[in-house]
């Protein structure tokens, strides 16, 4: 969201969604702009399949020669990839790196559920997956650290913005008063883009945000978001999450991968 605050950029969200557009089986939040619902005038009349490719028709639509794509996993970026073999588009991989522990913190947030040690593979998985892709990649891979874009967005934004040949903006870091129009992602910062909007008359309505089959925060991320400032905050809630026993299973499996993502200063 903060690259889709610059006049030159689109963010997309998770452009993998797009593959739901009018596909009335699919859930609500799935196929429609997280911050404006169906009506959205960006893929409020879109439908898949998009082409040649949904990067080119985001692009057409919005007039803005850059789309961010924050689709989680590796196999819709290799499959995109595919498609754009032999295209004349630039290829930009940023990888956003955080330590292990707070992956594993968001997950059992969202449900309790879940099994720690399933978690834990599964991310160390991931890990794997994403190296591989990168090494591989037919770019430039830049990687980037959350817990220094949350402590110093104006340098990590400024690595981020040099990479795609456009000027840093200091406005790209109030993102929420910029037009975005997400497919998928985060709750919790969107959640924030709408409140902010609704305070400043940016969007004097904003319905996709007061249903809960579009934006639905669980309980622990509304205490969390409800008095959360605008800006960007390090979130550092693993550290008094996740149980001493949950931390030694971690130590356990993933000490060692994890090395390269702890930043235990912060």
């Amino acid at each position: 969201m903060i690259l889709g605050a610059h006049p030159a950029v689109v963010y997309g969200g998770e452009l993998r969604k797009s593959v739901f557009l009018g596909d009335a089986s699919k859930p609500l939040k799935k196929r429609v702009c997280k911050l404006c619902g169906a009506s959205c005038p960006v893929w409020g009349e879109l439908s898949a399949p998009l082409e040649p490719d949904v990067y080119e028709v985001l692009a057409r639509k919005t007039g803005r020669r850059i789309v961010v794509d924050s689709s989680k996993g590796t196999e819709w970026q290799r499959e995109q990839l595919a498609r754009l073999a032999g295209t004349t588009t630039e290829k930009h991989l940023v990888v956003l790196e955080r330590d292990g522990r707070a992956i594993v913190a968001s997950r059992l947030r969202k449900d309790p559920t879940l099994s720690p040690p399933a978690i834990i593979e599964e991310w160390m998985a991931q890990i794997a997956r994403t190296d591989a892709l990168a090494l591989s990649f037919p770019g430039s891979v830049l990687r980037l650290h959350y817990e220094e874009l949350a402590t110093d967005p104006v340098t990590q934004t400024r690595r981020v913005t040099e990479l795609l040949g456009v000027e840093f903006e200091s406005s790209m870091l109030r993102f929420w008063e910029a037009e975005q129009h997400p497919l998928g992602g985060n709750d919790g910062t969107q959640f924030l883009v709408v409140r902010e909007r609704s305070r400043r008359a940016l969007r004097p309505e904003a319905p996709a945000a007061t249903r809960g089959d579009v934006l639905d925060l669980v309980d622990q991320n509304l205490a969390y978001y409800g008095p959360h400032p605008a800006g960007i905050v390090l979130d550092v809630r693993w550290r008094h999450e996740l149980t001493a026993e949950v931390l030694a299973l971690f130590h356990r499996m993933a000490g060692e991968v994890n090395e390269r993502f702890a930043r235990p200063a912060l």
